[in-house]
């Protein structure tokens, strides 16, 4: 059960590669994105409000596994990161555009965490880990949708 916290909680293995593994386990949710994009499960349904869910599920319960033996904000746990990134492009008409969009805007609001997003940190639960991190995708999320009405009117 161990391993396979780990590999959730890594991101797939993301948070181990150095520098900033933040940004590698949002690239892992970039991709995992561009895949279901492409592929015929993109018609179904809304996959981001599908994967925040359940990594959201799955990153609780991991992060809740390795809670010994890993600090508790560890720079290895990028799950957050991975759940931040979909909620980003929850409902957002996807295209290379929207998703390039997201990936920085998200990264930007997770590095700086502004709009109270910081106080989650103080916070010393196992979920607040995941909670910092679910705030910086929404405000990305409005923040992509101001951008992408703006970009239509052009």
């Amino acid at each position: 059960m161990k391993k396979l916290a780990i590999v959730i909680s890594s991101g797939f293995g993301t948070g181990f590669i150095k520098p900033a593994p933040g940004t590698w386990g949002t690239t892992m949710a970039f991709l995992i994105s561009i895949g279901l994009w492409l592929s015929p499960l993109s018609d179904i349904v809304n996959m981001p409000i599908i994967l925040s869910g359940v990594f959201y599920v799955l990153g609780l319960w991991s992060i809740n596994v390795l809670s010994d033996d890993w600090e508790e904000d560890d720079q290895r746990i990028v799950v957050d990161e991975m759940i931040g990134f979909w909620i980003t492009v929850i409902f957002i008409p996807i295209s290379w555009t929207s998703l390039i969009l997201a990936f920085i805007l998200f990264r930007l609001y997770d590095i700086f965490k502004p709009l109270g997003i910081r106080k989650f940190d103080n916070i010393k639960t196992n979920w607040a880990v995941l909670v910092d991190d679910v705030a910086a995708g929404v405000y990305a999320n409005v923040t992509l949708r101001i951008i992408l009405i703006l970009l239509s009117w052009l």
